[in-house]
């Protein structure tokens, strides 16, 4: 009987034997049988195991490759490509918005950081050393740690990236952003982060929805005026 042996079927698609099995069981793949019993998978059945091995990749599930898998066998591609480009775009919403999750917490742990530098009570903690809680003090001081020069360089950063904003909305605790759904949300995030590092008291959280990207600038009440000034659009 001709056809590939589990080890040679293995061997050309990537997947351990026991893989292969497992996949067997799922009813993805079907291998012919030898009159001894021993499995023999054929180029179409290879073939499908590498198109498998292409939707985990993707990160899809396993129901969604079980549900890819006989369009693929059904020597069109048309049908194959459309699926699987609907799925892919989920898979992208879903990314970006753990992408999203990560730099809010990226931005809830920045804040932290700073209001445990800000003062240790000499015994117990307290309602203002951050350990149990945010801390009560009113916040670093409005202060930009960046010298003149790299202050104007950092200013057209900005002004390159607010350019892009959509809409602008002044929230009681600063400003809320609103881009595309395409702009460049890790180059948004960095900008964000290192005007973190200079400005401690400005906050910086990006979130991705379904059809935008909003980034909210917040501070303490006394940051509000300076964050609702420098954080514009120009023009």
């Amino acid at each position: 009987m001709d056809g590939y042996s589990i080890s040679q079927a293995a061997e050309r698609t990537g997947f351990t034997p026991s893989a292969l099995r497992f996949y067997e069981r799922a009813g993805l793949v079907r291998p012919g049988r030898t009159p001894a019993g021993y499995r023999r998978y054929t180029e179409e059945d290879v073939g499908a195991l590498r198109f498998i091995a292409r939707g985990k990749r993707l990160g899809l599930a396993l129901d969604q490759v079980a549900e890819l898998v006989p369009l693929f066998r059904g020597q069109r591609c048309a049908p194959v490509q459309d699926r699987l480009r609907a799925l892919v775009d989920r898979k992208i919403g879903e990314a970006q918005g753990r992408v999203g999750e990560l730099y809010g917490l990226t931005s809830e742990l920045r804040r932290a950081a700073g209001s445990l530098h800000e003062h240790t009570p000499d015994g117990p903690c307290d309602d203002a050393c951050g350990c149990t809680g945010e801390a009560v003090a009113v916040g670093p001081p409005i202060v930009c740690t960046l010298s003149e020069e790299e202050r104007r360089g950092r200013g057209a950063e900005w002004r390159a990236a607010l350019a892009a904003a959509t809409a602008r909305e002044e929230t009681p605790a600063g400003v809320r952003l609103r881009f595309q759904r395409s702009v460049a949300v890790g180059a948004l995030a960095d900008l964000a982060a290192a005007e973190n590092d200079c400005c401690r008291w400005a906050a910086f959280t990006i979130t991705i929805g379904h059809d935008d990207v909003t980034m909210e600038v917040t501070g303490a009440a006394a940051a509000r005026e300076a964050i609702v000034r420098m954080y514009r659009p120009p023009g």
